[in-house]
């Protein structure tokens, strides 16, 4: 098998794994890629989120809007373009993400233990320049 393909059947498995594990919480990998990304960059735009994660625009729509009956997020009105909302996690969305995390980290650490500590280190360098360098393509 070509490393597309390695790649492809690692992110599924993964994905896989870590969204039944994240039932608990009443989230998936994508929930989680959201609040993460609003807790360490803070308030964003829904097209900022789209931007950064790579998602479809009205697939972020329904994120959104799933976080929020979550009450996980909330849209506001951006402080510096009233015309537009800036996306906010709320106190029970960091929480959860907190909750959440470990879980995830859990998975990941059961997922890895084929890899010694000096190979998953060097699987994560690789993948990091991997993705530096897609993301500058």
């Amino acid at each position: 098998m070509r490393i597309g393909g390695q790649l492809y059947l690692a992110h599924r498995y993964a994905r896989a794994a870590t969204n039944r594990a994240l039932q608990a919480h009443q989230l998936e990998l994508r929930h989680l890629g959201v609040l993460t990304c609003l807790a360490e960059a803070g308030p964003l735009s829904q097209r900022a989120l789209v931007d950064r994660l790579q998602m479809d625009k009205s697939s972020m729509v329904y994120m959104i809007d799933e976080l929020e009956r979550q009450g996980l997020a909330e849209r506001r009105r951006d402080e510096r373009d009233r015309r537009s909302y800036a996306v906010h996690i709320t106190p029970a969305g960091r929480d959860r993400l907190a909750a959440a995390t470990n879980t995830a980290a859990e998975v990941m650490t059961g997922l890895l233990t084929p890899l010694t500590p000096t190979e998953q280190g060097q699987l994560h360098e690789l993948l990091a320049r991997f993705i530096e360098h897609a993301e500058q393509t």
